[in-house]
């Protein structure tokens, strides 16, 4: 076929698949014919006492007032492999008809670009509802340190700890040290009292949720206990507009390109997201609903109430995102992998 009648053709197909989508959205009644009487899943691939179960619930309890035919909506659980038996049942098992939805990984496009053992799906094909809210990680070091910015890390070697032997708190300072000159000196093995092992004097520095530090930690930024001193993002979180992110810290192509991806699991966050080849017009009511629940008064008080931050992202937004990621050049993940690994 001709390259010319290749791309009429395919053109052709996406203005039908557009205005499919609008017929069915903007038509109420069948759309409401579609979810009436019907229940939606969330699947979560974690425990319901985790940040994952958190936005699931809350999507439980008020998503199904937004959607035509006003669906019940039931949270089931799925753990196992950290999240990816779930992702890999959304990709692989759910009816394609709106009815199953979760809030997948955050890192379920790095985690697949990295090659990680069990991933059977393709994060660019999952039909992407919208996001609740990023997940910002922020490195703080304590009052005691010599530590007043992110370049004085080059010259003093500061004590960071870590719960596990991979992930934001190991791999972002083995990759600032291998790319920037940092002198982190990393400790494994204090799964969630990284900040508790800080302020006992057993280390120096530690990495948290930004949001934290709304409630829980605030007393600590108020007192000048700590200094947060980088955020592990593609952008600068509300909550810290004046600290740089570590892509900022970055001096040459490459090296934003390697913390880009390492970071891209931020951006993702906490988002809700469908099986592959969900039709467009299911799908756009499904934005939509989301949409409608963001902005909705009742919705924020709970979000408020039960300690969930909101920092939205539309579907369309996050779709590009993550099919962004998806793309990494090969020589970038090469070069991720070098960095991160142990030394």
């Amino acid at each position: 076929m001709a390259p010319e009648r290749w791309v009429v053709r395919r053109r052709a197909g996406a203005m039908i698949g557009a205005l499919a989508g609008i017929t069915f959205a903007s038509n109420s009644a069948a759309a409401a014919d579609h979810f009436a009487g019907k229940t939606i899943r969330i699947v979560l691939g974690n425990g319901p006492a985790s940040a994952y179960a958190l936005y699931g619930q809350l999507a439980a309890s008020h998503l199904g007032r937004f959607i035509p035919g006003t669906p019940k909506i039931l949270v089931s659980y799925m753990p196992g492999a950290g999240g990816l038996n779930a992702v890999n049942y959304l990709s692989e098992i759910a009816p394609r008809d709106g009815t199953v939805i979760s809030v997948p990984m955050q890192d379920l496009a790095s985690q697949q670009v990295l090659g990680r053992n069990g991933v059977r799906y393709d994060a660019a094909k999952f039909s992407y509802i919208g996001r609740a809210t990023a997940n910002v990680p922020v490195h703080m070091v304590w009052h005691t340190t010599p530590i007043g910015s992110f370049d004085d890390l080059k010259s003093h070697a500061i004590i960071t700890g870590a719960g596990g032997t991979a992930g934001t708190q190991v791999d972002l300072p083995r990759a600032q040290n291998a790319l920037l000159g940092t002198k982190w000196k990393i400790i494994t093995g204090y799964v969630d009292n990284t900040r508790i092992a800080m302020a006992r004097g057993e280390t120096q520095a530690a990495v948290n949720a930004a949001t934290l530090f709304n409630n829980q930690l605030k007393p600590w930024l108020d007192e000048r206990k700590v200094r947060v001193i980088v955020q592990y993002a593609d952008f600068r979180h509300p909550s810290f507009p004046n600290v740089p992110t570590i892509l900022e810290q970055a001096d040459n192509g490459d090296a934003k390109a390697v913390f880009k991806f390492l970071v891209s699991l931020s951006t993702v966050g906490r988002a809700y997201a469908a099986p592959p080849g969900v039709p467009a017009g299911t799908m756009q009511v499904l934005r939509d609903a989301f949409q409608s629940m963001i902005n909705d008064p009742a919705f924020k008080a709970d979000a408020e109430k039960r300690g969930a931050d909101l920092l939205p992202m539309s579907g369309e937004e996050l779709e590009a995102y993550v099919a962004d990621i998806v793309r990494t050049p090969a020589h970038i993940v090469r070069k991720t992998n070098e960095v991160i690994a142990p030394r």
